[in-house]
Parts: structure tokens; C-alpha cells; sequence
């Protein structure tokens, strides 16, 4: 290794942060960290079952081994093209076997895998490949419309860290660029020289936030903070579902389907992968493939519940459903329930510590429908104080949730600062959620801390008036938010998308909600209809935006808006 390469890995190696030898002791002597890889168990799993189907998609089946040997064909592909252990790969792709590939042969050559949304345009593009300083980046040519790898290089002069444009689906058309099957059939040859990065400790996964509160955050795992829980939760599954086949709707640049493919990669079962969610698409899977495992948002569950071609698919081999990234509205858990005669799984968790609670199979009904779930095995749950984190409040008080386990991420990328005011000394970290544990351990979620609303001094929190009203025969879709008000701070405003053919007025939810005996200042005095709520690229309803409708709304009237618009 030259003198200069040697200075550039060394700068790579410091780029980011790392576990102290204390925190990391803590996990691996409670034997929560095993110093496991990603392709490390990949290797395993592939040694013991090589011709077993692992990724299905709309049109191909595709092996252990024949998942091996692309990804490391590309993963030397990669190596000769210059990417190496700490340089950091931005992949915008859909749901396709090619992102399969790139988990393992990143993981192979210790790089940091940034998934990066499709939805995103040149903006968010730019944006974050200035932030992460990515050394390469992966695309499709184009995609819905949109030529991806045009826009990369229309913005790559701005980008200095940006060394290699790779495109999938077609050729690289000059320098510093290269097809996606390219690199593949550049390292066939080459594949038994690239030397496997053993570090657990690494940083392995930069991923950002859904923004629902503003600016995303990127945060970071390492291999240990993954891939020990990953493994574990997967053993679990294949033992209890020895014959699962796993059907992710979730994108994976979001972390819920990012890490669901891992139940091929470290369990030995199919996955299959839906490039874009459809409904229909995934019932015609479930059929064909006979899924019997299916993880997704509630947004995205509804919609398959609700497709009005749902009984022409036989779905009878679906045997377990998860669902988590948003908020689930009790009638959508009772409706899985009624279809499948399964008991949802109802996770909590964030980016920042992958799944904190889950409810099971063997929780009682009230249990499953009205909260989150405990604690899964390593996690530690508290309620504090939102402005005194050193207190901690009883059971049925609402606060802050604490989270402290194996799973907690290493800190925010490139933002010290907001890594230190989020945790303490005794690794706790506060999520910025609110909610509150009944005196059988259950965590009730109650909203984000920048969602409560204040209506003259007396909180309120959106979750319990959106699940009611999310009962209502004629609403379809709903959140709420604060509004603002000259004489309160903040009244209560509700968005309201109606059921096809219905219609919604104030008066109607009104009537509803105090028929249920609902407290009369929790009853919104506005109500916006709208044909759909905005959406996070992992659908999430994004409430910044609805709060910032409203505040608009306000002011254009110069008082509040009550009423209806």
C-alpha cells in the first residue's frame, strides 16, 4: 500500500465514531453483541442451504448460491472500481434483488451502506450525498418517469467526494461511471481476491430519520448493534414458522424493509421483494408464493385489507403479520385479526434503536389492540420527566420514553452534539416520544413530544382522539394537530379523509366523539377535508406538514379558523 493510500484509509478508519471499550465490554460479556457480520452469516447460511430459493420477485427465483456469487462478484466489481472499507455507498434503488447484493458485498468490503429514498429528486438527492460526502452512489438509469442517473451527473461537480457513479440498468457513458452489470462482470474473475472486513465494531448503516418533525437526522450502526439482534428475532422465526416465506412492503431504504430482507440473509428463507408497493401485487404474491409472513406499515396493510379485488386472492397462507412505523388504529388491528385469525405483531421503535416493544401472539386482546407491546429481550424500558430525564414517573403517568439496549445506535453522523444531548453517561437514550407504561409493563404511545397539543395549558395527545375517530363509519383516514389560537395557544384541528361516497362534517365528529364521552376540549373545532394525507417516503403521515397547513390557514384569516375548510 502506498503512503497516500495508506493516509486515506487511516482517514476513512477516523471518519467515524466508535463504541468505548466500557460500552462495548457491557454487550459482549451479557453476550447481546456477537461479533457477528452480515456476510459473515451470510456465508453460513448459504454453506448450509445453497440451492434453497432466498429472493423471489415479480418474475425470477433466485438461489443461495446464485446470491453468493453475484454479490461477490460485485463486491469485487466494487473493489477494483476503488471502494473500499469506510467509504460510504449511497443506494437509491427499489425493492430488487441488485439491493440484496449490495447489502452483502458492502458488508464484505466493510463500506457503509446509505439507502436513499426513491421518491427523492435532485434536491434530496444532492442534499444528501453532500451530507453523507457518499464516495459512490447507486441508480437506476430511470425509474417512473425519472432519469436518476441524469440527474447525478447534472450535480456531480458539486459533489468533490463523489468518485464513482454507478448505474443500473444500462452502461456508464465516461469517466467515474459504470453499469451496475458491469462491475458484476468485472469481478467475476477477480471475486476470490477480495479479503472480507471482520470488524464488528464498523459503522455498517447510515440511515436517516423520516423527517415527520422537519430535517431528518442520518444516524449509525454498527455490525454488533445490528446484526446479534437480527439474528436472534430471525432464529426465533424460523423456529417457530419453520416454512416462512416473508413479504416486506416497506421500501428498503426505510429501516422496517431494509432489515426484513435479513430474514434471508441470516435465516435461510425466501423473501420476497415487491419493487413498488401495489396492493394488488402483493395479494398476487401472497397467492402465488404463498407468503406467510408479512411486515409492513399500517398504511400499507390497510390497503391490501381493503382492495376490492382482496377475494379473488386466496390468502389463507398468511399465518403472521407485523406491523410498526406508524401509528395503528385499533380497528385496523381487529380487522387483520377478523381476516387472518392472526394477532398482529404491534411494534414500537425508531431508527435510532430498531424495535424497543412488540406485542405477540399470547398477549391478552385489550392488550394487542391498545398498545405497543414490552420491552423485547435486551431492551429496557423508563418514563421520565421530559424536562428532568433523571426523574422517572410512575405507571399510567405519560412522559418521555427511554430506551437503553444493544440496538442503540452509535450517534447522529456528524453531529456530535445532538448524539451527546440525547443519552447519558448511563446509556439511556430519550426518544423525543411521549407515552406512558400501564402496571403490566405494556408502553401505550401517546404521541411525539412536538405533537402534543396545548389548549390552554391542558395537554392533549392526537393518538387517542385518531383512534376514535378512525371508528367513525364515514372516515377513511385521520390525524390531528394543534392549531393555532390567540385565546388557548392551540385548539384542536383534525384532518379528515372520507370513506368513497361519504361525506364529513364538524358537527358529525362532534357528535361522535362525545357520544363516546370524550372530554369536550378534546373535540376538534376545525376540520379540513382532504382527498389524502401527506406522507413520509415510508408512510408515515407527516404532521410538520399539516401543522404548517394550519398555521397558513390561521393567518390568512387573520384570527383562528374554526369551523370547516
Amino acid at each position: 500500500m502506498s503512503q497516500t493510500a495508506a493516509v486515506d484509509a487511516s482517514a476513512k478508519r477516523e471518519r467515524f465514531p466508535r463504541f468505548s471499550e466500557e460500552y462495548r465490554a457491557r454487550w459482549a460479556s451479557a453476550g447481546m453483541w456477537r461479533d457477528l457480520t452480515l456476510h459473515g452469516v451470510f456465508d453460513e447460511t448459504v454453506a448450509a442451504t445453497p440451492d434453497a430459493v432466498a429472493l423471489i420477485t415479480k418474475d425470477k427465483r433466485i438461489t443461495f448460491r446464485e446470491w453468493k456469487e453475484r454479490s461477490d462478484a460485485l463486491a469485487a466489481g466494487l473493489r477494483a472500481a476503488g471502494i473500499g472499507a469506510g467509504d460510504v455507498v449511497t443506494v437509491q434503488l427499489p425493492n430488487v434483488a441488485e439491493f440484496c447484493y449490495l447489502q452483502v458485498a458492502l458488508s464484505r468490503l466493510g463500506a457503509v451502506i446509505h439507502p436513499m429514498h426513491v421518491v427523492y429528486r435532485e434536491r434530496e438527492m444532492e442534499s444528501l450525498l453532500r451530507f453523507c460526502e457518499s464516495d459512490a452512489v447507486v441508480v437506476p438509469a430511470s425509474s417512473g418517469g425519472f432519469a436518476f442517473a441524469d440527474a447525478v451527473r447534472g450535480m456531480r461537480e458539486r459533489l468533490p467526494a463523489l468518485r464513482l457513479l454507478v448505474v443500473a440498468g444500462e452502461k456508464g457513458e465516461g469517466e467515474g461511471e459504470v453499469g451496475l452489470e458491469e462491475l458484476v462482470d468485472d469481478g467475476r474473475s477477480a471475486k476470490g481476491t477480495v479479503t472480507s472486513a471482520d470488524d464488528p465494531d464498523a459503522v455498517f448503516y447510515l440511515n436517516f430519520t423520516s423527517g415527520t418533525e422537519g430535517d431528518p437526522k442520518g444516524f449509525l450502526h454498527t455490525h454488533n448493534t445490528l446484526i446479534s439482534y437480527m439474528k436472534g428475532m430471525v432464529d426465533f422465526v424460523k423456529m417457530a414458522m419453520p416454512e416462512a416465506v416473508v413479504l416486506t412492503c416497506s421500501p428498503m431504504t426505510h429501516s422496517f424493509g431494509h432489515f426484513l430482507t435479513y430474514f434471508a440473509s441470516l435465516g435461510g428463507r425466501p423473501v420476497v421483494l415487491v419493487a413498488r408497493y401495489r396492493a394488488g401485487d402483493v395479494l398476487e404474491h401472497i397467492a402465488s408464493d404463498r407468503v406467510t409472513m408479512i411486515a409492513g406499515t399500517p398504511a400499507h396493510l390497510s390497503g391490501i385489507l381493503n382492495h376490492p379485488d382482496f377475494d379473488r386472492f386466496d390468502t389463507s397462507s398468511v399465518k403472521h403479520v407485523m406491523t410498526g412505523g406508524a401509528r395503528s388504529a385499533p380497528e385496523l388491528l381487529e380487522q387483520l385479526e377478523r381476516t387472518w385469525g392472526v394477532r398482529p405483531s404491534n411494534t414500537y421503535g425508531l431508527g435510532e434503536n430498531l424495535v424497543h416493544t412488540q406485542t405477540t401472539a399470547f398477549d391478552p386482546p385489550d392488550k394487542a389492540r391498545d398498545t405497543v407491546g414490552r420491552p423485547v429481550p435486551g431492551a429496557e424500558l423508563r418514563i421520565v420527566d421530559p424536562d428532568d430525564h433523571t426523574r422517572e414517573l410512575p405507571a399510567g403517568t405519560v412522559g418521555e420514553i427511554a430506551y437503553r439496549g444493544p440496538t442503540l445506535f452509535l450517534g447522529y453522523h456528524r453531529q456530535p452534539e445532538l448524539t451527546a444531548a440525547t443519552r447519558d453517561d448511563d446509556g439511556w437514550f430519550f426518544t423525543g416520544d411521549l407515552g406512558f407504561v400501564d402496571d403490566d409493563g405494556y408502553l401505550h404511545f401517546a404521541s411525539r413530544r412536538s405533537e402534543v397539543i396545548n389548549r390552554g395549558g391542558t395537554k392533549i395527545y392526537p393518538k387517542e382522539i385518531e383512534d376514535l375517530l378512525a371508528e367513525h363509519p364515514d372516515v377513511a383516514d385521520v390525524a390531528v394537530v394543534g392549531m393555532p389560537d390567540r385565546e388557548l395557544g392551540e385548539r384542536v384541528c383534525a384532518y379528515v379523509v372520507p370513506r368513497t361516497g361519504s361525506s364529513v362534517t364538524l358537527d358529525d365528529l362532534a357528535r361522535f366523539l362525545l357520544d363516546q364521552k370524550v372530554s369536550k376540549h378534546k373535540v376538534p373545532e376545525h376540520l379540513v377535508v382532504v382527498d389524502e394525507l401527506p406522507l413520509t417516503p415510508t408512510g408515515k403521515v407527516r404532521k410538520v406538514s399539516l401543522q404548517e397547513d394550519i398555521a397558513q390557514r390561521v393567518s390568512a384569516q387573520g384570527d383562528t379558523a374554526r369551523g370547516v375548510s
